[in-house]
Order: structure tokens, then C-alpha cells, then sequence
């Protein structure tokens, strides 16, 4: 308790005007527990009394959904779920099928004219019906996420089911309110969101499969309800292709009704709530950098922050070029008159970073939009794993802390500036990322970079467009 208000105290005195509650790796205190809320509503009350603000963060280290795996760990209901594709020849799914029509999480099987991806014809086998000789078969299954210690043994929240979101609120949000009432919406102003997605989709990341797409309870009757017609009939369309560079309606569509499931199931009730109890929502989504990295965690970022007060982004280490990960969010921002617009800036930066490297990180940030820095990271303790948890520290870990209002006193005034101008907005440019959700497939990406070449040549000219504008 001493430590973290001397911690206050060297924050105010390096030009921060609040700080974020952050559980991080090496946490010994338990997570959500009755030392966990006295320590928050401690550093709270003395956060106000210094003039700053004490704002919540919703997860044991991130990402958000799944309260330090408490929702997911006892209730296999709320896990993610995929739906997962397997290519058979006829015969192996012969000498398989009555263990496969068994099978509840058995969907839906083709017989397929298929060869490295393409197919030409498919038909979906009913129970009386076998594949001929030579078909290849597709299987379709229904498949959870497997418990994991990074969830302390529990997963991922199935982020597109409404109840599982409602049962995070239960074991997150509501007990913050019993623990910190009298103290939301005054020194406690908002809570921030780390990281949240819908799971990954044909890709590697997070444990995901290339042969595997997010998945829920009524995925089936929202699309066809939506949509008018059934995806359950169409799933080769989805996963595989008819040839090179399609474009398919049943792929746009997929990736569209799980965009809209995530904001409507995941955001929407979230900023209810907080409004509620008189929070602000901010925070930012993972994997903001390209058209196929939104696609392969969440689809497409600019929806969530329609839901978000203060929408934010996460800009890691010092080199990146890909800008338009700022100017999507105050595109945002400035379509729906938001607050402002934060940023998790110089994470992964490392211990050899200067000032010079902080400034030119927050000028390009400065200049696209954030008003709200949320410099990353100010630990209370090195010690064990801590010590290598995305640093620098910007705290009295670095010798140079003292020294740091010479970086936060320059973006004080630049950002006061910038909040008494109006940008010139008289072009604008179609953010066209659902024209990548057409050509996505099992095979199209790798961890979270792009393989397929039509995806790859409108990143490029996304890029090339962007910067000739911006330059």
C-alpha cells in the first residue's frame, strides 16, 4: 500500500494526470479478491486527493473477456467455439461414418470435387447417402477452446454470445460497483478494455487453425435470418474456393454477421453498462495493423468503436509506418463526435529508448488524433518475471523518471493546441476492408500476415494511397 502511493506521488511529479489499475504478469495479490479492491479504492481516494484520475482496467493481463479465466474455467458454456474443417478422401470417411454421424458436434458433410483448395461442385450428404468414388469429402465440425495457463486454466470468452458477455460483466464489472461504488464516475472516471476479439478465423494466432472459423449457438439462423439464405448449405463457399482472386458473397457475408454479432453481443453491453453506473468505456481492440489482421481477430475495428466513449489504439515498439492505425480511430472520433481518442503508446520499446524516440512516437500520434497518452508501462515491482513484462518502465525503475515532464509538458501543450483546432477534411477515402472479408479462406493467411495475393496487392495499395495522402 505504501509503495503504490509513493508510485502516485512520482507519477504526479513526472506530468501524468491519472494512471490505469492494471493486473500484469507476476501479480501476487489475488486478482479480484478483497486486498485487490482495497488497493484499487486506496489508490483511488489518493489519486483525487492529487487531482488525478484512477481509471479500472477489466482483466487479469488481457485480453478482456474472460476475468482472469473465472467465466470460462467451471463452464464450458462460455468457451469459444469454431467451426472446423477436415478433407477426407471418400474412402477414409467411409470407413469413418458412423462414428462421424454420432458425433454431435458433426454439422454437416460434402462430398466434394476438390484439389488444392478449389472445388467445383459440392453436394451436402444426407444420412442415407455415401460419397462416390473419387469425391473428396469435407467435414464439418463444432469444436471449443481447450483451457489454457495464460486464462489461469480457463479460456477465452466466446465473445459472440450475449450471455457469456453478461456473465463477464457479473464476475468483472459488477464487482468493482460493490467494491468501489461511491467512487464511480467521480475519482474513478472510466474503465479500459485490453485487447478483446471474437477469435481467430483461419488463422494460426492465439492457439487458432487455419482449417477453423469463429462459431456460436445460432450462427446458423442470424445468417440466414440476415442474410435470406442458409450458410449451413454454402460452408465449402466459405472455407474453400472456385477460383483464383474470387470474390465471394457467402465469405462477405460470414465475416459481416460476426462483426455485427461482436459489437451488438460483446461492445453494445458493455458501454450500457459503464453508462449506467456513470463510466466512461475506453481502451482499444486487438490487432489494429492491416485489413487481414482485423480479419483474422475481429473484423473490422472501426465498428467497436462506434461503442466506446474514448476509443484507443495500441501502437507497440518504436518503428512501425502503418499511421492509419491513428487516423482509423479519429476518423471515428471525429464521425461521432467522441471525447477524444486515447493511445497505449511505447510498449515494446526496451530499455535502451530515449526521449527523443518517446517525442517522435507521440508526434505522428499527436498529429492523427490522440489526446488521451497512456504511456506503457510504470511497474510497482521488478521482481521475477515482471522484470521482462514489455518494458521500458516508465517509472523509478529508469533512471531518467524525474526527468520525464520534459516529454509529457511538450504534448501538454501540443495537445491543447490541437483541441483548439478543427482539422480540413474535404476528401474522403472508403476504408474497404469488407472487400478483403470476400476473399478470405482456409489457406489465406499465416499467424497474422497475408498469403493470399489479392488481399496482399489491396493492403499495398491501401498503404500506397494512405501515404501518398498523408505525406
Amino acid at each position: 500500500e505504501d509503495e503504490v502511493l509513493r508510485q502516485i506521488d512520482a507519477m504526479k511529479a513526472m506530468g501524468f494526470g491519472g494512471f490505469f489499475m492494471h493486473s500484469r504478469t507476476g501479480l501476487e495479490t489475488e486478482y479480484l479478491g478483497e486486498d485487490w479492491f482495497r488497493i484499487v479504492n486506496v489508490c483511488a481516494d489518493y489519486g483525487g486527493k492529487q487531482g488525478m484520475e484512477a481509471w479500472l482496467y477489466d482483466e487479469d493481463r488481457w485480453p478482456s473477456g474472460s476475468a482472469g479465466g473465472a467465466v470460462t474455467r467451471d463452464s464450458e458454456r462460455f468457451r469459444p467455439m469454431f467451426l472446423h474443417m477436415t478433407l477426407l478422401d471418400g474412402a477414409d470417411y467411409r470407413a469413418k461414418r458412423a462414428e462421424t454421424e454420432a458425433d454431435p458436434a458433426t454439422v454437416a458433410v460434402f462430398a466434394l470435387d476438390e484439389k488444392d483448395g478449389f472445388f467445383s461442385t459440392a453436394r451436402r450428404l444426407t444420412a442415407d447417402e455415401t460419397p462416390k468414388d473419387g469425391d473428396r469429402v469435407a467435414l464439418f465440425t463444432v469444436v471449443r477452446a481447450a483451457p489454457h495457463p495464460n486464462y489461469n486454466n480457463g479460456t477465452y470468452l466466446n465473445t459472440l454470445d450475449r450471455e457469456a458477455t453478461e456473465a463477464f460483466l457479473s464476475a468483472t464489472h459488477e464487482a468493482y460497483r460493490r467494491h468501489c461504488s461511491d467512487r464511480l464516475g467521480r475519482t474513478i472516471p472510466g474503465i479500459f478494455s485490453d485487447e478483446p476479439h471474437r477469435g481467430a478465423s483461419f488463422a494460426t494466432f492465439d492457439r487458432g487453425s487455419e482449417q477453423a472459423t469463429p462459431y456460436t449457438d445460432d450462427l446458423f439462423p442470424e445468417f440466414e435470418k440476415r442474410f435470406g439464405y442458409s450458410l449451413s448449405d454454402r460452408l465449402p463457399d466459405l472455407f474453400l474456393r472456385h477460383c483464383e482472386g474470387e470474390l465471394s458473397p457467402v465469405k462477405r457475408d460470414y465475416y459481416e454477421l460476426c462483426e455485427e454479432l461482436f459489437v451488438e453481443r460483446f461492445f453494445a453491453p458493455i458501454q450500457s453498462w459503464c453508462h449506467e453506473h456513470g463510466l466512461k468505456f475506453t481502451g482499444h481492440v486487438l490487432a489494429e495493423d492491416t485489413f487481414t489482421t482485423q480479419i483474422i481477430m475481429q473484423g473490422s475495428l472501426m465498428r467497436c468503436y462506434e461503442y466506446m466513449d474514448v476509443p484507443g489504439l495500441d501502437c507497440l515498439t518504436e518503428n512501425t509506418t502503418a499511421y492509419w492505425m491513428a487516423k482509423q480511430v479519429s476518423s471515428v472520433v471525429r464521425q461521432l463526435d467522441k471525447a477524444g481518442m486515447l493511445s497505449e503508446l511505447y510498449g515494446c520499446t526496451g530499455w535502451q529508448t530515449d526521449f527523443e524516440t518517446y517525442k517522435a512516437i507521440g508526434d505522428w500520434q499527436a498529429l492523427f488524433g490522440v489526446t488521451l497518452r497512456c504511456p506503457h508501462l510504470s511497474w510497482y515491482t521488478m521482481k521475477g518475471e515482471a522484470k521482462r513484462d514489455y518494458p521500458a518502465s516508465i517509472l523509478h525503475q529508469s533512471t531518467w523518471y524525474r526527468d520525464f515532464p520534459v516529454v509529457e509538458d511538450y504534448f501538454s501543450r501540443i495537445n491543447a493546441a490541437f483541441r483548439e483546432s478543427e482539422p480540413i477534411c474535404d476528401l474522403l477515402v472508403l476504408n474497404p476492408i469488407e472487400s478483403a472479408f470476400a476473399r478470405a479462406y482456409s489457406g489465406a493467411f499465416y499467424i497474422l500476415f497475408a498469403r493470399d495475393p489479392e488481399i496482399k496487392r489491396l493492403e499495398q495499395r491501401y498503404e500506397w494511397t494512405f501515404h501518398v495522402l498523408a505525406d
